[in-house]
């Protein structure tokens, strides 16, 4: 997906350009009301993009050497100028100086459009690693997502030397970092996305919770209301920030299926669907795996993860298999003890308890999310089913 950073002095033309844009395509699109001489104070934002629009009321002489110097700062990065009535001078210092497409304002929406499709056509992703992404989710509250999310992030920095971000995408209440943490957060999601602006390596790295050595974590939303200010445009661009700095991104998605987190698991290389060996997450679970095929999310990349296995009258663990029409990818077992000792002293379960049986089953199931997965990794351009076009028209807010 074509990364856009939309730059205006004008807030109004600022916003227009990027409904347009959002109009025309399917493009990961951020703003920045900025001018033309403040731009080198953003250089971590133009590295991070794969096209500049840049909107511009007038061009004189100073503004062209400044378009000029930008260009050659970042000739890897394609522009395209807006500006009222473009005179054929300036087209042609434009084009000497690598502008792309120079169009007229007020913008026509087919020639953005096609203006987008060329840059699109030539575009070359990055050769750059990204980190796996792995959502964990469920049908039902209190299965143990949250806490498997935070000790799984544990379980791959401190035995695997990983280095790993867990994000509380869970808007109802977060309160995942105090799972392994009694650290406040210097930020939460909702605030980064108010202040989307600023959003770089530095800022992104000020806002987290260092738990341990390669092992941060980002603070969600304390209630429901301020999770609304969380969108999915700001998040997508959060997520491209972090995915290259990390091994795993593990984001705890909650129970939620709306454009928010469907545009988290679109992004996800693993979706873990966590459930417990009971009657009353058999016909909830099978629903939610009905959700995900039905947004035509591969088989394989969804795992089943049985939690709290081997207590006394729990169902059998092929009958839950046939309920939900998979096998299960990882059981964890039901250790009351160890798990209530880390939860009470906000540490990592393998922390205090290094030989519990919870805690060798977070081993196993880190160690084998860290097999090679290359063979089993998706294009995230797939045929959208109607059911993801009907849940991505809606706006996230």
């Amino acid at each position: 997906m074509l990364r856009i950073l939309i730059v205006s002095e004008d807030a109004d033309r600022l916003a227009e350009i990027h409904r347009v844009s959002a109009a025309v395509g399917n493009f990961q699109a951020m703003t920045l009301q900025e001018g033309l001489g403040r731009f080198p104070l953003h250089a971590s934002r133009l590295r991070m993009a794969d096209l500049l629009i840049l909107e511009l009321p007038a061009i004189n002489a100073q503004q062209m050497q400044a378009i000029e110097l930008l260009r050659q700062q970042h000739p890897e990065l394609p522009c395209i100028l807006i500006t009222p009535a473009p005179g054929s001078e300036v087209l042609i210092k434009a084009m000497r100086a690598g502008i792309r497409d120079v169009l007229p304002w007020p913008l026509d929406k087919g020639q953005l459009a096609e203006a987008l499709r060329r840059v699109e056509a030539s575009h070359v992703p990055r050769a750059q690693d990204h980190g796996q992404l792995i959502s964990l989710i469920s049908c039902k509250g209190g299965a143990g997502t949250s806490f498997i999310a935070a000790n799984l992030g544990d379980a791959l920095a401190r035995h695997l030397g990983k280095r790993v971000l867990v994000v509380d995408l869970n808007r109802h209440f977060g309160d995942l970092t105090y799972i392994v943490s009694d650290k406040v957060p210097p930020s939460t999601l909702p605030e980064i996305c108010n202040q989307i602006d600023r959003m770089d390596s530095a800022f992104l790295e000020a806002c987290l919770v260092h738990v341990d050595n390669g092992f941060d974590m980002l603070a969600g939303a304390s209630d429901p209301v301020k999770a609304s200010q969380i969108q999915k445009d700001k998040l997508e661009w959060i997520l491209s920030v972090v995915q290259p700095a990390y091994d795993f991104v593990i984001f705890d998605l909650g129970q939620s299926i709306d454009p928010l987190s469907i545009s988290v698991l679109d992004h996800s290389d693993r979706i873990c669907v966590v459930a417990e060996p009971a009657i009353s997450f058999g016909r909830p679970g099978r629903r939610l795996l009905d959700i995900l095929s039905a947004l035509h999310y591969p088989a394989d990349k969804v795992r089943l993860v049985l939690n709290r296995t081997g207590r006394k009258h729990e169902m059998p663990r092929a009958t839950m298999e046939e309920i939900f029409g998979m096998k299960a990818a990882f059981t964890l077992p039901d250790d009351p003890s160890a798990v209530d000792e880390a939860i009470s002293h906000g540490e990592p379960v393998a922390k205090l308890s290094r030989r519990s049986a919870m805690t060798r089953a977070l081993q196993a199931m880190a160690t084998q999310l860290c097999t090679p997965a290359e063979a089993e990794r998706r294009s995230r351009t797939e045929t959208a089913s109607p059911l993801r076009r009907l849940m991505l028209r809606a706006k996230s807010t």
